[in-house]
Order: structure tokens, then sequence, then C-alpha cells
């Protein structure tokens, strides 16, 4: 279960905050600079049209990166940084001197691919960039790219250097983030985080009219588990119950601790029939689950969403899984309302 998949499953609109940013920036740094150089330096009809299309290649961040999620680059990412060094090249056509005067804009992406897909994709830019200098300079100015050394030599101490600060402060939002919403034992999402993941779905039910059901399970004579085996064997049972739960949901699906030996599930769009046929899956799958000293069972409540709070559809799955208690335990109840 990891960020990324459950930044997918919370934002309804699906758009990345950070690339959404980047889009808007590149976008104003591009109409900025070209009306400053269309006011002092160029107002001919061909810089005019070439602004145009380099603004349009800005624009394009937002449809082609706003929805791509996490550090990893696509293969869009791949487009604009080398997109992003070509109108340089491009821009020798309309000033002979232009890495005199303008190599320095380089670094603007350089800061946009370090700080969204890390070091090693602004190390390819700078690549990339080192390149399209060396060839401006024999091609065009037929003189040693030696002269813009300084240059190529700043932007990969700010990808290695920015790049490893940049890093550990990830790592370090990861680590609070886990702590945040995560239970330690189990690995499963903790019950503050799922409390604002009901209200969110019962949200999205309601707006979208997809049906919405959730499972409360309690494990059967867990106390004399402990009693007999001791608590390190019973942390044991909850962390392979855990297991064997996130192994029969799907990715959509939430799965949390409610608290000591009971756990909650969260299924998006699912109907009553067909939770209740996922409560019967993951109970036979824990039945099977063998410990060293044996098996254990659950018994599990059902309830779907219908115009209630979380706070109403909890309840009405805590008296089916009671339901289940009294009528035997290890089996399924549903709630009729």
């Amino acid at each position: 279960m990891g960020t990324v998949n459950l930044l997918d499953k919370l934002n309804d609109n699906g758009w990345d905050k950070i690339n959404v940013k980047i889009g808007k920036w590149r976008i104003l740094t591009v109409f900025l600079f070209g009306l400053g150089y269309f006011l002092f330096y160029q107002r001919d009809l061909d810089w005019a049209i070439y602004w145009l299309i380099w603004l349009v290649y800005a624009a394009m961040w937002l449809p082609l990166q706003g929805r791509h999620r996490g550090e990893n680059p696509n293969a869009w990412t791949y487009f604009f940084l080398v997109g992003d060094v070509f109108f340089l090249l491009l821009s020798t056509y309309f000033e002979h001197d232009i890495l005199n005067n303008y190599s320095t804009t380089l670094i603007l992406p350089l800061f946009q691919y370090l700080l969204r897909y890390g070091r090693k994709v602004a190390l390819q830019y700078v690549w990339v960039s080192v390149v399209a200098i060396v060839y401006i300079c024999v091609a065009y100015y037929m003189v040693h790219p030696e002269n813009h050394f300084v240059v190529v030599v700043v932007m990969f101490l700010i990808a290695y250097n920015e790049g490893m600060l940049i890093q550990e402060n990830r790592d370090l939002r990861k680590q609070l983030f886990n702590l945040a919403i995560y239970d330690d034992l189990t690995g499963l999402y903790n019950f503050r985080f799922f409390s604002q993941a009901i209200e969110r779905e019962i949200s999205r039910s309601n707006r979208y009219g997809h049906p919405l059901t959730i499972l409360l399970m309690d494990i059967d004579n867990f106390k004399k588990i402990n009693d007999i085996y001791g608590h390190e064997k019973g942390n044991e049972v909850l962390k392979g119950l855990s297991e064997t739960i996130l192994e029969s949901i799907r990715d959509s699906d939430y799965a949390a601790r409610f608290g000591g030996e009971e756990f909650v599930l969260i299924l998006p769009q699912t109907p009553p029939d067909e939770g209740f046929m996922v409560a019967e899956r993951i109970r036979e799958n824990i039945s099977r689950h063998q410990f060293d000293f044996g098996n254990v069972t659950v018994s599990v409540g059902v309830a779907t969403h219908h115009e209630a709070s979380g706070e109403d559809l909890l309840k009405r799955a805590d008296m089916a899984m009671y339901a289940a208690k009294k009528k035997g335990k290890n089996r399924v109840e549903i709630d009729p309302g």
C-alpha cells in the first residue's frame, strides 16, 4: 500500500498539485522571457511565431504531466527534458551569441526536474544540456565549449548537492507521512486515517451514486491466544491476518486496524452481495492460515451505505459482527438495514 496508490484513492480530480504548479510556472516563465525579448530585442514575425510555439509547448506540461504522480518519470518527462534543451538550440536561429547571453536559462528547468523527479533525472537533463552546448559551440561559433564550462559545473553541482538535500527531505516527509496514517504493528491504515477516508468515500458515493460497503471483523478468542501463548504470539497473529487481508482485497480498497484485534475495510463501488463474498473469502483465507500453535478465525459484519454517516455505517457493521459472534463465530453476517 504505497503513497502513490493512497493519493490516487484520495484525490477526486486526479490532478497532481506539484506538476500543476510546475506547469503554471513554465508558462509564466516562457511568457515573461519571451515578452521581454520581443519588446527589447526581436520584434519580427519569425520571433513572434517562435515565441507562440514555445508558449504552447510550455503549456503542454499541464495536460501531459498534470495527472502524473510520484517520483518516477514517464515517457512525457523525457519528451520535455529533451524539448527544453531543443528550444535553446532553436534560439540560435534568432541570436548568434545565445549561449553567452542566455545559457543560464538552462538552470531553470533543472530545478523543476530535480524537485519533481530527483537527482537521476536532473543529471540526465544536465547531460543533454552539455551535448547541446557542445553542438552550439562547434556548429555556430567555431569556438571551444570550455568557455561555458562554469555553467556546466554549476548545473552538475546543483544536481548533486541539492539533489542529495531534496532526497533527504523527501525521505523524511515519507517517514512522517507513514507515521501519521499507518499502524506500526500491522502496516495497515490507522483509525485516524480511516475516519477521514470513510467520510470522503461516503461523499464520493453520494455524488456518483456508487454503492459503498464496509467490513468490520474481530479475531475470535484473541484474549485466550494472548493469555496462553503471550502477547508476542498475539502480535504475530495480528501481522499474519493483516497480510492475509491485504492479499484478499483490491488496490482501491482500504484496510485499517480499528483497534486491538478488530479490523475495518472500506470497499468502494461494492454492493452488499459482493461485500459478503469478499468477507467470506477473507474469512476462509484467514481460517486456512497456519500459525505454529494452530489457526485462528474471525467474525465479520457487513454493512452498506444508505445515505448515512460513517459513524452510523460503523455501528451497523458492528451490530452485524456481534450477530456473527452470537451465532457461533467464524462466520459473516450482513446488516439487514
